[in-house]
């Protein structure tokens, strides 16, 4: 997923585990702290989910490690409601580009 100035989207246009990134969409944003600096990075987490949707980070990797707690933080307050998205592991790529 690419995260810009005007949100986040998607890179793929698969409805598998679309609650999932719309969920995603909402709760991850550019953070203030990258806009003030124009900090752009990457950011890699393996997550799962159990069955009442809340979620783990299992490993995690960044560019920036602002970029990264900003990311395990959104991720881990995040409640998957969606049956589909629950018990099971994720691999997630987030781009943080200023444009």
């Amino acid at each position: 997923m690419v995260v810009g100035l005007q949100g986040c989207r998607s890179m793929f246009a698969a409805t598998e585990h679309s609650q999932l990134r719309e969920e995603i969409s909402r709760n991850i944003l550019y953070p203030d702290f990258a806009r003030a600096f124009h900090l752009e990075g990457v950011v890699n987490v393996d997550f799962s989910t159990d069955s009442e949707g809340q979620i783990s980070v299992c490993d995690s990797s960044a560019s920036h490690p602002g970029l990264l707690d900003y990311v395990k933080s959104c991720l881990n307050r995040m409640n998957l409601l969606a049956e589909e998205s629950r018990e099971r592991q994720y691999k997630l790529m987030l781009k943080f580009i200023m444009y």
